[in-house]
């Protein structure tokens, strides 16, 4: 199995650095020998602190929108929700601080070695300087919540360590300890609007301790914000931080200094192994329940190298696909917030595109491969997420659209901000009044039930929120020729030339109209499971098939809007008016006219664009059951883009040299995209069937994918020879009937409780 991401050069840029972190604390590490840069973050240091971004003239700019649009007068509408209906920019994650390390040695560096084991997140570096043999460890502990750093010399050797953030903070050395202090602005704009939202302190927002005590067998001693070891043949670095954060709703005022002091000093009792082993044990259970193999060869090559020399086979697409679970372990876990448009990995103070939860897509995207690739656990931090959205999101329905229920918008941040983020930015529209993220969030409750079988989460969490979430697309829709439309809709981020001008509010959109009918169809399915019938549901019932328009444009292709216009952009990163095919299963194979017009939309699209849309193109290739164009893309994104210093929204999409996927800049949801893309590639679940091998690419001709997860709650473990299935294997600890469809035939099984089904 691929599993290790390997180097001969320490990192000199962040695109180089290998990712550590348990959820909540996340580090890059470079691992320089002469000055060892780690920049740290903590998931829940963002800007800003509880409150609500009100606009009042947002109603009635939405009732003059819809008037205008029924009477065509689109560029009009959009100018007023541009103008009264968006509100000011949502929050920003930051970055905790830095942590140096700077080794006295110098001279010469020889033999370096620098790696990233996946199965036990670890990352060593080796090397030999002036005739000193050093070997450095690096991990973030889930079970002791903490990051260590392990550092080993063949002869006595002296280093400084110390630290440093920018914005507000303070750092200071004591007795073998050094002291983080940070606090984050009450305000900041985006990098690309620093003008509109100048940085901001109230002494309200959140605030971060954090500590790094050294033990070792040479001295340690203070000056200043320094500490200096000496004669040092083993040193160990414990680091801990906290932050004040409470929840979405209260103010963060919790304290810091001393809950990070106690657990600093509570960590230190333990030794550095027994430290590692907990940690170990934890992080490869997660990482092995996936076991891979896909036919490739081992490689000798340097994992940058692979890229750089375009070694796009089908070893590197196996490192792809488990560097994929291995950021979900590392990024997403119990206790902690969903991942952001980074992960946890951002080493600015302005990130790209606040680097916050951007959902109209993306936040979705990276919990795609969650629930597949049998990390259920890992789903939770989204679906706390969207539990904060739902309350917060009642208050933006009211305000913004008079309507009951929840709604959300294209951003969300740590304190689950639901507004129509646009600042009145020219062309904001094409973003900000876009108002479906709540309907697909709610597509992931629905999923975790389906793919755990946990009637109790469906009863009292997934159901309940999905209602309010419907409640509120049931009062927005209004009726025309029998069907049930949301005007004005949009289609992210896409527009279209009318009389010159760049037009993006419209009657409605084909992902609008998707969204809000896999919403209702999926909450008839739990309806029925749950043993529900009201008002309520009958509605439901009513309207469900009256809400999905799907039209073929002359093309042939999938129209995006209510009629064929001009496209501003053919080439569009965005897909969304294919939502049907993927993540919804409305649309399938089993349509021949419909999925050949997806078919022909992602032709006219073309594969090549930014990371994150070659990864939903993977995803939707291999929903058409085409194996070989979804490989074409796997191997489209495994091209190699060189990092700079510089934020650079423009350019072809692809990987840097440490496995994150390049939008560019660095954004985390392509990593996601095509982990999921390829796990499609061998299982799908649509229409209440398992299809096994639905999309095996013609070169994979031999090899295993163990362990994945099929919607049941059923494991499945696959085998083939040949381009072949040679061996299925299924097991669920629930007695349930289940279609499986192999080579296009389907058979009905029987499964018994934690008994494997062989076939």
């Amino acid at each position: 199995m691929e599993k290790l991401l390997r180097y001969n050069a320490p990192a000199t840029i962040f695109e180089e650095a290998l990712p550590i972190g348990n959820g909540s604390l996340g580090a890059m590490i470079y691992a320089d020998p002469d000055f060892d840069k780690i920049p740290i973050n903590h998931d829940t240091l963002w800007s800003g602190k509880p409150g609500h971004n009100s606009n009042p003239n947002a109603k009635a700019s939405l009732e003059r929108a819809q008037a205008l649009i029924k009477e065509g007068k689109y560029y009009e509408a959009q100018k007023d929700l541009e103008k009264n209906f968006t509100s000011m920019w949502l929050n920003s994650y930051l970055m905790l601080g830095e942590l140096y390390i700077k080794s006295t040695l110098g001279g010469k560096c020889e033999n370096y070695n620098r790696s990233l084991d996946m199965e036990k997140s670890l990352v060593k570096a080796s090397y030999t300087q002036n005739g000193v043999k050093i070997e450095r460890e690096y991990f973030v502990s889930y079970p002791d919540n903490c990051m260590m750093i392990n550092v080993k010399s063949s002869k006595p050797t002296s280093y400084e360590i110390s630290g440093s953030h920018i914005g507000k903070s303070h750092t200071t050395a004591g007795d073998k300890i050094l002291y983080f202090t940070f606090e984050a602005p009450t305000t900041i704009g985006p990098e690309y609007a620093v003008k509109e939202r100048p940085v901001t302190y109230d002494g309200e927002s959140v605030k971060a301790s954090a500590m790094a005590r050294v033990k070792t067998d040479g001295s340690c001693e203070t000056e200043g914000d320094t500490l200096y070891v000496t004669n040092s043949t083993s040193l160990t670095i414990y680091f801990c931080a906290e932050t004040s954060f409470i929840d979405p709703f209260t103010a963060p005022n919790k304290p810091t200094f001393k809950p990070c002091l106690d657990r600093i000093n509570t960590l230190y009792q333990k030794s550095y192994e027994e430290i590692k082993n907990a940690h170990v044990s934890d992080v490869s259970e997660l990482f092995n329940r996936v076991k891979t193999s896909f036919g490739g060869k081992e490689s000798d090559k340097t994992t940058d190298r692979r890229l750089k020399d375009g070694d796009k086979d089908l070893g590197m697409c196996e490192l792809l696909f488990n560097f994929g679970r291995y950021l979900i372990i590392s990024a997403s876990r119990k206790g902690s917030r969903a991942t952001n448009l980074q992960g946890i990995w951002n080493d600015k103070f302005y990130a790209p595109w606040s680097s916050n939860y951007t959902v109209n897509i993306n936040l979705e995207m990276n919990y795609w491969p969650v629930l597949m690739c049998n990390l259920a656990e890992c789903n939770e931090p989204l679906v706390d997420l969207i539990k904060s959205v739902s309350v917060k999101g009642k208050e933006t329905a009211r305000e913004y659209y008079g309507a009951p229920g929840f709604v959300s918008h294209h951003n969300i941040d740590l304190w689950a901000n639901t507004t129509p983020v646009g600042n009145q930015v020219e062309d904001s529209v094409r973003y900000a009044y876009w108002n479906m993220s709540s309907g697909w969030l709610c597509r992931h409750l629905f999923e975790q039930y389906e793919y755990t079988a946990d009637i109790d989460f469906l009863r009292s969490v997934a159901y309940p929120i999905m209602k309010q979430s419907a409640i509120f697309y049931l009062y927005m829709l209004k009726e025309e020729n029998g069907k049930y439309i949301m005007t004005p809709s949009t289609s992210p981020e896409n527009g279209v030339i009318i009389n010159g001008r760049k037009i993006f509010t419209l009657p409605y959109t084909t992902m609008t109209q998707s969204i809000i009918e896999d919403l209702f169809k999926n909450i008839s399915k739990s309806a029925k499971i749950l043993g529900i019938d009201d008002d309520f549901t009958r509605e439901i019932e009513q309207k469900k098939d009256k809400i999905g328009i799907y039209q073929i444009g002359s093309q042939g292709q999938l129209l995006e809007y209510d009629k064929e216009y001009e496209e501003e952009d053919v080439h569009h990163r965005h897909v969304s008016h294919l939502y049907a095919l993927y993540p919804a299963d409305l649309i399938t194979t089993d349509n021949k006219e419909l999925s050949d017009a997806c078919r022909q939309t992602l032709e006219i699209r073309g594969d090549e664009s930014t990371g994150w849309s070659m990864g939903w193109k993977v995803n939707l290739w291999a929903r058409l059951k085409d194996g070989d164009r979804a490989m074409k893309l796997v191997k489209t994104q495994l091209t190699c883009v060189e990092p700079n210093n510089k934020i650079n929204y423009g350019g072809g999409g692809g990987t840097y040299p440490n496995m994150f996927d390049a939008h560019p800049p660095f954004q985390i949801d392509g990593n996601y995209g095509v982990c999921a893309g390829i796990a499609q590639m061998f299982l799908q679940c649509e229409n209440g069937q398992i299809k096994i091998l639905p999309a095996l690419p013609s070169e994979m001709k031999e090899g295993y994918i163990k362990g994945l997860l099929a919607k049941g709650n059923i494991t499945v473990d696959i085998e083939w020879k040949n381009s072949q299935l040679s061996k299925l294997k299924l097991v669920t600890p629930i007695k349930q009937t289940a279609i499986i469809v192999i080579g296009g035939k389907s058979q009905v099984i029987e499964l018994e409780p934690n008994k494997e089904f062989i076939l």
